[in-house]
């Protein structure tokens, strides 16, 4: 007889924090018993079933067998590879043929002198001797039984939970740090954030909640790993769509997102009603919508920038909050001359060339930068570099 307040305490615990169906971790115990049963006492093609009573912690076993008739059967000169059926499978497609296994197969002429009733593919389930006395070596397989199908259980609850959520925010308390990846508690699953994945110069807490971008799925060590970001761009556009309703509902839609992640994003935003401001309503009254991100992205600052058509406009106001005198637009480059005050052309450049970079980002345009009286030149590739002529 099983220890019963043991196997009860462990169910509850999987339940508890791995979010298992109760039912499921039964037949795991159950499949893992009925295994170790079989290696004590039967031949390897039989079928073993076990049933705990979980008011007693009893075990009675029980052997299967599957009903068959000719049609099914391979000819005994069919080289083909042999077809068996493991202990929990059963025959679901009849048009396959199959190797007749006498220790797991009855023929249906032989099951109808027992049971009048029995069609092809039922089952006849025989009650065996109980024996719960198991050898070491019996035991050991049950508890590698368990162990591997509690992990097809959560890989298979993970990809229900996670198949569409790819490109989606997810929220994970922060579970452990191993050479600067973060292995993150999602409920049903487990996440991982590379190091390369989180922002420059972010520290997390062991038990912090903290949310994330899905990025996809991965299989390690037979554990399905959910990959994480927090420096994608789309993470930035996520953060900003729960805290803006006109987004969620389409009436204001994002164009495009460039992103220096912890240091600087811009969001060039239509809007579908004339009637909406797309800027003011990203931003919110007085802000508070746009500084709601900083709870987790602190670091970041957020430029919310109107979308046009019009590649002059678009860039002027990607340069935003600078104010361009002049544009001359060279589209067979897809390069824009920008003029502006020199006063605004540190501004327009930004640290270490950032504002312009972002800017020829989101707008796919080489934005290069003059002052209106100097003729200065800022490129926008990584390097920054400023020229001056005289205008005369």
């Amino acid at each position: 007889m099983l220890d019963l307040r043991d196997v009860k305490t462990a169910v509850k615990q999987l339940t508890m924090e791995k979010g298992f169906p109760e039912n499921k971790i039964w037949e795991i115990i159950e499949l893992a018993i009925a295994r170790a049963y079989k290696k004590e006492h039967l031949k390897k093609g039989e079928i073993i079933r076990a049933k705990i009573d979980q008011d007693t912690g009893s075990v009675k076993f029980y052997k299967v067998m599957i009903v068959v008739d000719s049609e099914m059967l391979k000819d005994e000169n069919d080289d083909d590879q042999d077809t068996y059926f493991d202990d929990e499978e059963s025959i679901d497609n009849p048009d396959k043929k199959i190797r007749f296994n006498p220790d797991k197969h009855i023929m249906l002429e032989e099951a109808k002198t027992t049971h009048k009733n029995v069609s092809v593919l039922d089952e006849i389930v025989t009650p065996l001797e109980a024996d719960e006395t198991f050898t070491r070596i019996a035991a050991q397989s049950a508890k590698q039984t368990i162990i591997q199908e509690i992990r097809e259980l959560e890989k298979n609850l993970a990809l229900d939970e996670f198949k569409d959520k790819e490109n989606e925010l997810v929220s994970g308390t922060i579970q452990r740090i191993e050479n600067n990846n973060v292995y993150v508690n999602l409920g049903k699953a487990s996440g991982l954030l590379f190091a390369k994945e989180a922002l420059p110069n972010e520290s997390f807490r062991i038990g912090e909640r903290k949310k994330f971008l899905a990025l996809g799925m991965k299989e390690a060590g037979g554990t399905l790993m959910i990959l994480l970001s927090r420096t994608h761009p789309s993470f930035v556009e996520k953060l900003l769509a729960i805290e803006v309703p006109e987004l969620q509902e389409k009436i204001v839609e994002i164009m495009a997102t460039a992103r220096e992640p912890g240091f600087r994003t811009k969001i060039a935003v239509k809007s579908n009603n004339d009637e909406i401001d797309p800027v003011g309503a990203c931003i919110g009254p007085k802000g508070v919508r746009i500084n709601a991100l900083a709870d987790e992205i602190p670091s970041e600052k957020i430029d919310v920038i109107e979308y046009s058509e019009e590649p002059a406009k678009f860039v002027g106001n990607a340069l935003s909050p600078v104010t361009i005198s002049e544009t001359e637009i060279i589209p067979e480059s897809r390069e824009i001359k920008v003029y502006v005050d020199p006063n605004l052309l540190s501004a327009a450049i930004g640290k270490n060339g950032q504002n312009v970079r972002l800017a020829s980002k989101l707008t796919g345009w080489n934005i290069k930068i003059y002052s209106s009286i100097t003729s200065t030149e800022v490129k926008t590739d990584n390097d920054v570099e400023e020229t001056s002529d005289s205008e005369n």
